[in-house]
């Protein structure tokens, strides 16, 4: 009699298709096994079943997937190969010859052995399996393992029943070696991916208890071990020092000098040689842990007076020669590490002495390198950097002040970088480039049916910024009316949506900056004075680019790099007559100005090595030797009659300094208006507009006859 399943063609089929499906499944290789042995024994009607595979040395049968085991007989199948020398039995014999083998009868077949009835004594538990099945699995002819299954009753297994489980075990041989190849290589990828961090991690720390751990922590990723430990033997005093990783134990009574001397870590310190033991071979060592019986002992070879060896061990399975290539790389890295942290520790003493030349230098190397992307090294950005650092700790409101490409942004940034807040929203919102109307809404959010087109509600950028930073660029923009709703927000720490009734509580830290001069526009009441004394609690004001002319040529050299990245070029820096035009230009348009022109330089020019006098634009050589001279020393506008107008003085006196200004530097670039615009940090438009405000006060000025 037959299993049931063997006159099913359909569920056969059906069987077949499932398995070939398994390769594309995001299963681990194991996995794969089982629900091969699953498919293997439900579809074709057995009791159970079990598939083993050969060890990576072909010596031993190691058991992957069993089916129907209960957890004892499991456990026993897991613990224990079959040594393809020692154990003659029918799965070995399987193995051997590359042919399967058929028991319909097990009471009375003359090939059962010894080892057969020893084995089926200890799973069987009482229960007898009269008829079995057990096939070779093979690649190109090369056995791999065997799948085994056992029925219940005696059975007759006719040729076509035969010829299906050979066609299954083929099929499945293929599965199990793409399956493995698959998990080799991602085992390999994994495992060169924890040695590149680990070897990172071991060059950045000379600290012994941090390599120690590190090592032993990679060393048990890379073998899938579950124990693991560092042995170093001082030879000249004969004393073991044994690091777990988690804590260190120096053996000054050699309490276990014994132990290791009956181990395999004995073994490879005398050989200098990896040493692998599993429970299948017959050896003289005793496991360093018990119930850990697959060890490997792995020599690090360091230099001087000390031996050192990184040993494993694991419950179940051997150490693929993947992994012992691997943790041999990794030792020799990790011996790397111990010489450099012993002669480091015996330059302690020299070091102390060193700090505070160290310390100096690298301020230094930080004034250079710039703070939070801000380059400078001038004692005005100094000072700046250390303003900085003692207001970032506190929720302060803080007024930049600078002219327009001094950088505004950046100090910002770098308050809110330095601040408890960096890990929450920076948000940074231009009051000059939105309408007013609709920058009271940016600001505050508003609610659904609050105006026309307002659909639905929409949250605003305070409470965006909540629990974070929020700058407001060019402040002076601000319509009076929406700083008034805005002065509020400052003294209440709560915001009202437009078209809504509640007070929502916000936690934001402000920051305000401006080209403008805030307390002028006071003076004008264009800009409300309980606002202004409201965010002016810390002003820092950012020196324009011509007043620290030490900064100039270090904020070039940023940019050179910057842009040989981009531009996938080598420039090495500037002759000496380019470095003098740089740091005569005035820079009107300050850091923006000097990244646009260096970055048109790289593009434009044809620079090789170094950037000439030659590459730098004609308008930035024309005006570099001249400066614009404002004379404010003229008091004829004070010879009008008692009482003087005071507005009207000042306003003449502003329209005197602003043409001289505007026309001294026309005359500078000849009367190119785009290059006087560029030097003045303004836009061509904006200079017209200003030509045109001056003949319109000539003209209101002038009395009528």
């Amino acid at each position: 009699m037959s299993p049931d399943f063997f006159y099913s063609t359909g569920r056969i089929l059906r069987c077949f298709h499932r398995i070939s499906t398994l390769i594309t499944t995001p299963l681990s290789n194991d996995d794969i096994l089982q629900k091969i042995l699953d498919e293997a024994v439900d579809t074709m009607g057995f009791h159970r079943g079990v598939i083993c595979l050969l060890d990576e040395k072909k010596e031993n049968l190691v058991t992957k997937a069993v089916k129907n085991y209960n957890p004892e007989e499991t456990k026993i199948a897991f613990s224990e190969s079959l040594n393809l020398k020692r154990h003659d039995c029918l799965m070995t014999r399987v193995v051997k010859t590359g042919s399967y083998i058929v028991l319909e009868n097990s009471d009375t077949d003359s090939r059962i052995t010894f080892i057969d009835r020893k084995i089926s004594n200890r799973y069987n538990a009482g229960k007898y399996f009269y008829s079995a099945f057990c096939g070779p699995l093979k690649i190109k002819g090369n056995v791999i393992g065997i799948i085994a299954m056992w029925y219940q009753k005696k059975t007759k297994f006719p040729p076509e029943v035969i010829n299906t489980l050979l066609a299954f075990a083929n099929h499945a041989s293929i599965l199990i070696h793409n399956s493995r190849l698959f998990e080799d290589n991602l085992q390999k990828i994994k495992r060169l991916t924890i040695l590149q961090k680990t070897v990172s991690q071991l060059n950045s720390s000379y600290a012994l208890d941090k390599i120690h751990k590190t090592v032993i922590d990679s060393a048990l990723m890379i073998g899938d071990a579950d124990r693991a430990l560092l042995y170093f033997l001082d030879i000249e005093k004969d004393k073991c020092l044994i690091s777990t990783g988690e804590q260190v134990f120096l053996d000054e009574k050699n309490i276990y000098l014994q132990k290791i001397g009956q181990s395999i870590i004995k073994k490879a310190l005398d050989t200098e040689t990896i040493v692998c033991q599993t429970s299948l071979q017959d050896t003289v060592t005793t496991p360093i842990f018990n119930g850990y019986p697959s060890e490997i002992a792995v020599p690090l070879s360091i230099k001087d007076k000390f031996k050192g060896v990184l040993y494993l061990g694991k419950k179940h399975g051997d150490y693929s020669r993947d992994q012992k290539n691997t943790l041999d790389i990794l030792t020799i890295n990790a011996a790397v590490s111990y010489d450099s942290a012993i002669m480091h520790s015996q330059l302690s003493l020299e070091a102390k002495f060193l700090k505070t030349e160290v310390e100096a230098l690298k301020e230094k190397e930080n004034e250079l390198l710039g703070f939070h992307d801000i380059i400078g090294n001038s004692s005005k950005m100094i000072d700046i950097f250390h303003i900085i650092n003692d207001v970032a700790k506190h929720d302060t409101s803080v007024l930049i002040q600078g002219e327009s490409g001094t950088g505004k942004e950046l100090i910002a940034r770098a308050i809110h970088r330095q601040s408890t807040r960096k890990s929450k929203h920076f948000v940074e919102i231009n009051c000059a480039a939105i309408p007013g109307t609709l920058l009271e809404s940016e600001l505050f959010g508003y609610e659904s049916g609050a105006f026309t087109d307002a659909r639905k509600r929409k949250l605003g950028l305070i409470e965006h910024a909540n629990g974070g930073t929020l700058l407001l660029d060019e402040i002076g923009e601000m319509n009076p009316s929406i700083q008034a709703k805005f002065l509020r927000t400052l003294e209440d720490d709560h915001i009202r949506r437009l078209g809504g009734i509640q007070d929502i509580p916000i936690d934001v830290r402000f920051l305000f900056s401006t080209n403008k001069d805030l307390w002028h526009m006071v003076g004008e009441g264009t800009f409300r004075k309980d606002l202004f004394y409201r965010i002016n609690v810390i002003p820092i004001i950012i020196p324009p680019l011509k007043k620290r002319i030490e900064d100039i040529m270090p904020l070039a050299y940023h940019y050179i790099g910057e842009f040989n990245k981009k531009l996938n070029k080598s420039v090495k820096g500037f002759t000496t007559s380019a470095e003098k035009i740089l740091k005569r230009y005035p820079w009107p348009g300050n850091v923006r100005e000097l990244r646009n022109i260096i970055e048109r330089i790289m593009i434009l020019q044809s620079v090789s090595t170094l950037i000439t006098s030659d590459n730098i634009p004609a308008e930035i050589k024309v005006v570099s030797p001249q400066t614009l001279a404002i004379h404010t020393d003229d008091h004829s506008l004070l010879n009008t009659p008692y009482p003087a107008d005071y507005r009207k003085v000042i306003d003449e006196l502003t329209n005197k300094i602003k043409r001289e200004i505007l026309e001294n530097a026309l005359k500078i670039n000849r009367g190119n208006k785009a290059a006087t615009a560029r030097q003045l940090g303004i836009s061509r438009f904006t200079l017209i507009r200003e030509f045109k405000k001056l003949e319109t006060s000539n003209a209101s000025d002038t009395p009528t006859p």
